[in-house]
């Protein structure tokens, strides 16, 4: 009798294991509520590796997400997913990869890799005026841990290639060329940006801080570079009087 039951037990325990093992995506993400400016497209696989093939955010849509458990990292003494979307080879659309974990430290992200055209950023923006970015937005973050007040851990860079607007009702162009920030973390858990300009276009520097997530700083200076055009430098003159380097001071 008790070999029937050890049976009965085990063979209870592998089934119970091979539902939550094949259990399908569609019914949890389902059950999720979600804010009205999302929208999830079809929903395939399981909860451990699965794909939407869609998902808007706004007027932002990205294709092809594919989520994989990492149980690699389980030796860790972290849970991690593997996130993918997008495609390489369409260079108009968001796509990247990066991958989530949850351990005895909290949640961070690893290995986060974004690129999507800078237009598509530039159209979240409320602005009382037309605007059309160019360039492609390219942010590699090898590690980011949530803190107190806003992280504990952040290392990586974000790059606007070939960057350049276009003010459309004032039929006006300017060009930037590359624009980098580079992404830290200092000792009392604030987020540091420091951000570079072109010396030929656009000469920046900037230090941008983020001491909680409604709180923030900007310092640094602006300036015309070497080969700027003059509708750039006519515009950069609003800012006020530049100083005796023709920089002019950005603080708020």
């Amino acid at each position: 009798m008790k070999q029937w039951i050890n049976r009965i037990t085990w063979a209870l325990l592998f089934y119970l294991v091979f539902l939550i093992a094949t259990l399908p995506a569609y019914l949890v993400v389902s059950r999720i509520q979600l804010d009205k400016n999302i929208q999830l497209g079809n929903v395939s696989g399981t909860i451990w590796s699965g794909k939407i093939d869609t998902v808007k955010v706004d007027k932002t849509l990205v294709k092809d997400v594919t989520w994989d458990v990492n149980f690699a990292q389980l030796l860790a003494a972290r849970f991690a997913v593997d996130i993918e979307f997008g495609s390489p080879r369409k260079n108009l659309e968001p796509q990247g990869s990066s991958q989530l974990r949850y351990g005895l430290n909290g949640a961070s992200v690893a290995d986060l890799q974004i690129k999507l055209p800078a237009d598509l950023i530039a159209q979240q923006i409320n602005l009382p005026f037309k605007v059309q970015a160019a360039g492609l937005v390219d942010a590699n973050i090898s590690t980011m841990q949530l803190g107190e007040p806003v992280c504990q851990a952040l290392d990586g860079q974000i790059n606007w290639k070939l960057a350049a607007v276009n003010l459309i009702e004032m039929k006006t162009n300017f060009s930037y060329g590359d624009i980098k920030a580079n992404l830290s973390c200092d000792e009392n858990g604030a987020a540091l940006a420091k951000i570079l300009g072109n010396p030929e276009l656009l000469r920046l520097d900037i230090d941008a801080k983020l001491t909680s997530f409604s709180s923030y700083s900007v310092n640094g200076f602006i300036s015309a570079g070497s080969n700027a055009s003059q509708d750039l430098r006519n515009a950069l003159s609003y800012l006020g009087k530049a100083d005796s380097q023709g920089r002019y001071s950005i603080k708020f």
